[in-house]
């Protein structure tokens, strides 16, 4: 007898048995993918923002070290950002303070999320090697001709763009990729304008 109960006792698990444990393993999987998930989409998240934070960093830094450089702003921007009938430029051209051999202007503007630098030169065809000022007039009071030397790619993922001020140029940029958008806002002097 004490042979029999030993081996009724060593038999297994009873079904019911085997459901809770089941049932315990499901919940704790659910748990852990749960959180897995969670932490999958924050990451996701964070990158993204850190992304368009690195974007928008290369941006500001090369947009303020030539505007602060710049010798004379031509595009037309408002003084504030809010001005009644002037709205505030989404593009900006500026003779470029650091080049001081030939007179060359920057154009940043944007173009389907990207935010393009162009490097422009004015000229008469009459002697088409000597550069000019962009509202420089021949003898005869045409205005001079234009090319573009170089265009390059310089930040992408970018909604916006503005440019208002007058002694100060504000730029205002909005960068956005999938759900993720970031606001930035900064302000330069330039001082080696010509006046």
């Amino acid at each position: 007898m004490i042979v029999k109960n030993r081996l009724s006792a060593a038999r297994g698990l009873s079904l019911m048995e085997i459901v809770i444990v089941m049932g315990l393993a499901v919940i704790l999987l659910m748990a852990v993918y749960g959180s897995f998930v969670i932490s999958h989409k924050a990451f996701s998240t964070s990158d993204k923002r850190l992304e368009l934070v690195q974007n928008g960093r290369v941006v500001l830094d090369r947009l303020s070290r030539e505007l602060r450089q710049a010798m004379e702003i031509v595009t037309a921007l408002p003084a504030t950002k809010n001005e009644v009938g002037f709205p505030p430029a989404n593009e900006i051209l500026f003779q470029d303070g650091h080049v001081t051999l030939n007179i060359q202007y920057l154009r940043y503007y944007l173009a389907e999320g990207t935010l393009k630098r162009q490097r422009i030169v004015y000229f008469f065809s009459s002697e088409p090697g000597t550069y000019v000022y962009w509202n420089a007039q021949d003898e005869f009071g045409s205005p001079p001709g234009s090319q573009i030397l170089e265009e390059k790619d310089i930040g992408e993922y970018i909604n916006q763009i503005l440019f208002y001020g007058q002694n100060l140029i504000n730029m205002d940029i909005v960068l956005e990729k999938n759900d993720a958008t970031i606001h930035l806002l900064t302000g330069i002097w330039p001082r080696n304008r010509r006046q």
